[in-house]
């Protein structure tokens, strides 16, 4: 590639990273050679060879020219600058006096590929690449009524990369960023704010209040369309240089990037401003036309203040203040926190697991797994909480981590098992009372830590006998990653679980690499498919070949299948379809209470 193919490509990238960023972030068409191509010098085919060398050597850019066919209407040719050059040099430097008289006519390539600018690049880049050797080029034309540009073949490839990666990291649904793009995007610039003295890093986190009942009432359509209507709104009062993501359901967050200058004190007006836009920008939505009912969403803001700070404890105190706000009735923003170092966000700081179960500030939750042909209620999943008197409410992720370092794992889970078992033994006798009796099972989860430590069966046995709950009717979940790392040590201890009488179901798989293998020697009665895979299904060829692959092997051994992770009635319907027994995620419902579990199969026709 010539010097001036490096020109081009510089130009063009710039356009890419200007212009076209909008269009890709508005989430519109996809992008065409008509929105890379630059313009060219034309010459006629009766134009002679020294005529271009002379138009070349006036100009330091341009890698191709276009020629006009002195006979066909329309049919043009290409001469690419660096062939072009070769052949006017010429061996021992006689070319200009071989070849300066003959016309163009004579050396174009009319065999260049020619396009209209409607054409996608994924389309051209295709044909481009399939083409036999002899008819490849550098360039592709592009052609329109009147006129011809061209676009090198480097500045296709490229954006073909960039349009791929891009559809890679965004949102399906709304087309704004997903939690992969964000949190890499958050994680960049945590590093900035440690290493560069003025840079601060922000997050907002936002949560649309009142969301299911939009679903409920107004059908799953009109929740998607409000979605979309909330993500535009958000793009609308954001600047061009923040990212604004989707991470699920109807969570937003952004992260901005904020510059203070060297030695400023720590800065929260520009997050508190953005914050406030936001807030008001989709306050200014309405959830129905009919009812007119505006739309609120509760708002947390986190703000770094140097050092070295982790991505997802400063996402995690964004999302801590956004919870606070809406237990105390939401439609507000909350923050900013001022988040100096990772430790503040350490939920063990100053305490243990022991101490806050001696205090009752554990509590459980329950998420519904149905199953997919009638909807009703399979089983129930405990979730744990964490009602920290600093942090506020956590959820899993904002503690375990923290919990597994200390070794504090086994108190946390033998806690969970004893208050699971007996909460879910009251609910199972309060709807037999009802005349509710039904087939309800509990799904239990257990660590690492806790399933490799001596013990787990007698605590299950005494748990489930003190609470007169069959063994049978409990699920232990044990995480996917175990069985990569230690399948030798899990077997032992799952077949103990196995012999006591409870069921045992491998959780996230696909997330930490089993391969059949382990699914194969590990005696289990369940599996749960990770919500990453589910949620591409209708997206990605290859997730959905993997989850396919994964119900038809349960099938064939008779373990039952769950879909972790669904949200929208699509993605039910396409696990329908494909064969898979049960599902889970928001699409059913969240975790609440016990005494609100109950089967979304009404809401949700087959």
């Amino acid at each position: 590639m010539s010097a001036t193919d490096d020109d081009d490509t510089i130009m063009v990238m710039a356009m890419l990273d200007g212009g076209l960023r909008s269009l890709r972030d508005a989430n519109e068409a996809q992008l065409t050679v008509g929105d890379l191509a630059v313009e060219v010098p034309i010459l006629p085919g009766t134009s002679t060879c020294e005529d271009l060398d002379r138009l070349f050597g006036r100009t330091a850019g341009g890698s191709c020219a276009v020629v006009r066919h002195p006979h066909l209407d329309g049919v043009v040719g290409l001469v690419e600058r660096g062939r072009f050059e070769a052949l006017m040099s010429g061996p021992y430097g006689y070319g200009r006096s071989l070849y300066g008289r003959r016309l163009l006519a004579d050396v174009a390539q009319w065999d260049a590929l020619t396009l209209t600018p409607e054409t996608t690049v994924v389309e051209a880049s295709s044909r481009a690449i399939t083409r036999s050797p002899e008819h490849v080029q550098d360039h592709v034309l592009v052609q329109a009524a009147g006129s011809v540009r061209a676009v090198p073949m480097p500045v296709l490839l490229s954006a073909v990369a960039r349009d791929l990666a891009n559809q890679a990291l965004r949102d399906p649904l709304t087309g704004l960023a997903n939690r992969e793009a964000f949190f890499g995007r958050v994680e960049e610039s945590c590093r900035r704010s440690a290493t560069q003295p003025g840079h601060q890093t922000a997050v907002l986190y936002l949560d649309v209040d009142g969301f299911k009942s939009v679903n409920d009432t107004l059908g799953h359509d009109r929740g998607d369309a409000l979605l979309n209507e909330v993500a535009a709104a958000l793009i609308d009062a954001a600047r061009p240089v923040d990212l604004v993501a989707r991470l699920g359901g109807d969570e937003f967050a952004v992260c901005l990037d904020v510059e203070t200058g060297p030695g400023a004190e720590v800065d929260t007006t520009l997050a508190e401003r953005v914050a406030t836009r936001m807030h008001e920008a989709v306050a200014g939505l309405r959830r129905d036309d009919a009812v007119q009912q505006r739309v609120r969403v509760s708002v947390g803001v986190a703000v770094t203040a140097g050092g070295p700070i982790d991505a997802r404890a400063l996402v995690r105190a964004a999302d801590l203040a956004m919870y606070r706000g809406k237990r105390d009735g939401g439609d507000v923003v909350v923050g900013p926190v001022v988040v100096a170092t990772s430790a503040h966000a350490d939920p063990l700081l100053d305490t243990s697991i022991e101490a806050a179960i001696a205090r009752g500030e554990f509590r459980l939750l329950y998420q519904p797994i149905v199953a997919l042909r009638d909807g009703r209620l399979a089983s129930l999943e405990a979730l744990v909480r964490w009602q920290h008197p600093r942090l506020g409410l956590l959820t899993p992720d904002a503690f375990l981590p923290a919990a597994q370092r200390a070794g504090q794992l086994v108190a946390l889970d033998d806690w969970v098992l004893r208050t699971a078992t007996s909460d879910f033994a009251a609910w199972m006798h309060a709807e037999a009372a009802a005349g509710r009796d039904r087939p309800v099972a509990l799904n239990v989860n257990v660590s690492t830590d806790r399933l490799l430590s001596a013990g787990l069966d007698d605590v299950l046995r005494a748990a489930a006998a003190a609470a007169n709950l069959e063994p049978g009717l409990v699920r232990v979940e044990v995480p996917e990653q175990l069985l990569v790392d230690q399948l030798g040590a899990a077997t032992e201890a799952l077949d103990r679980l196995s012999e006591a009488g409870f069921k045992v179901t491998l959780d996230d798989v696909g997330a930490g690499g089993t391969s059949l293998r382990h699914l194969r020697e590990v005696h289990a009665d369940g599996l749960k498919i990770d919500r990453s895979y589910v949620q591409r299904i209708l997206t990605d060829d290859r997730d959905r070949a993997l989850v396919q692959m994964l119900v038809d092997f349960a099938a064939s051994t008779g373990i039952a299948v769950t879909a972790e992770g669904v949200e929208t009635l699509e993605q039910r319907d396409a696990l329908l379809a494909m064969g898979c027994q049960y599902a889970q995620g928001w699409l059913f419902s969240r975790a609440a209470p016990l005494s609100e579990a109950r089967a979304p199969s009404a809401l949700l026709p087959v």
